[in-house]
């Protein structure tokens, strides 16, 4: 099957979605497939690269300036580009991964053509509205961006989501398309306990105490502040330390709330790691928490189950999904006094952590990326089907 992926966010950069959409379409290119991405250039050039085998045509773009770190880049005017690439590439399949305008042109040309649709959901409001969030107009905001979102996704053959939790939220705001949930994924034969981590603990001077980790971007959506705060009460009880992984515009004021809290020493912050050395960082941790209310599902926190590390999470969005099997605990949003009572207790209780540790790996074949690709080529199925009976 030829299938054509389109998104504004993709590898090398780093955030859930662009994860995500590299994984599968890595998975489906080692399943027989012939799989090709649309994504934005990082220059105002056209660019075709190649990804192991997987070409990326990258139509000039601009940087977007002061937003998320400087790292997204836009395509103004990819509609002649996406034809030439579609009318070259002739796909069985095109799948749209965010509601921009390289998105955009290729459900244009998708219609006109009549190329089955397939619209893959990675994204909330709040995702997109991060830098906004202490704005008066950030309700409003949010009302318009479900809007837009729901009118792109109604406009697919079929849609794909990472949680039921996430498909629910999508159809209660009025989606109509098909929707199937598919999770995320997670390469387990790169995130396993077996791991070795220890040269990263040597590497970054991190103590041999309990320690609870944090993996991902550090910026207003990802409620960090919720952890840091957390932190005084947990090493009352138990000597911990807390590694904070990742990077984002907050980092530098997290740093300096856990001074103002006097609990430097109980914490190590680090940018992000690479590919070589990042799935080892989860086999240093024996809790792993994630604070944030807007995810479609957490692909750090599936890192974490996989490699055996009990979560910790926030009851709100669809990670709480990824405590079903009682692998892990939920604190209240924003409840520090409630999380950190969680940290204790699976901190202090070796045989709770060693059940949930167990739970957590059974729980993440589950999302074995090899899984998420059969559920893939099932979709497109579906929707090489439905065109051939209209």
């Amino acid at each position: 099957m030829k299938i054509l992926f389109t998104t504004e966010s993709y590898y090398p950069i780093i955030d859930g979605g662009a994860i995500a959409q590299h994984r599968i379409v890595h998975e489906l290119m080692n399943r027989g497939h012939d799989v090709r991405v649309i994504a934005p250039s990082f220059s105002f050039k056209n660019i075709v690269e190649d990804d192991n085998g997987s070409t990326i045509y990258r139509p000039r773009a601009f940087l977007l300036p002061f937003y998320m770190n400087n790292k997204y880049h836009f395509s103004p005017f990819p509609l002649v580009s996406v034809k030439k690439i579609i009318d070259r590439f002739k796909p069985d399949v095109i799948n749209v991964c965010s509601p921009y305008p390289i998105s955009i042109c290729a459900m244009i040309w998708a219609k006109k053509k009549h190329i089955p649709l397939v619209g893959s959901i990675h994204i909330l409001p709040e995702n997109v509205l991060a830098p906004f969030f202490t704005s008066s107009f950030y309700p409003t905001m949010v009302r318009y961006i479900w809007s837009y979102l729901v009118y792109f996704y109604n406009r697919v053959d079929w849609a794909t989501v990472p949680t039921k939790t996430g498909a629910t939220m999508y159809k209660e705001k009025g989606m109509k398309t098909p929707v199937t949930p598919i999770s995320n994924g997670v390469n387990t034969a790169l995130f396993k306990p077996t791991n070795k981590g220890e040269y990263l603990r040597a590497r970054f001077n991190i103590p041999k105490k309990p320690l609870v980790l944090y993996t991902g971007r550090i910026n207003q959506e990802k409620n960090i502040d919720v952890l840091v705060k957390a932190i005084p009460k947990v090493i009352k009880v138990v000597d911990a330390h807390f590694l904070f992984c990742g990077s984002g515009s907050l980092k530098p004021e997290m740093m300096k709330l856990t001074k103002q809290l006097g609990i430097q020493a109980h914490t190590t912050f680090i940018d992000f790691l690479d590919w070589e050395d990042y799935p080892n960082i989860y086999t240093l941790a024996d809790v792993f928490v994630m604070p944030a209310e807007s995810e479609l599902q957490s692909i750090v926190t599936l890192e974490a189950i996989a490699s055996g590390v009990p979560p910790v999470v926030v009851n709100k969005g669809a990670v709480p999904e990824l405590t079903s099997a009682r692998n892990g605990l939920v604190f209240e949003p924003k409840n520090s006094s409630q999380l950190a009572t969680h940290i204790i207790t699976i901190l202090s209780d070796n045989t709770l952590q060693n059940s949930m540790k167990e739970k957590s790996l059974k729980l993440s074949q589950q999302h074995a990326i090899q899984y998420i690709g059969s559920h893939y080529e099932q979709v497109y199925e579906k929707v090489l089907g439905f065109l051939e009976k209209g």
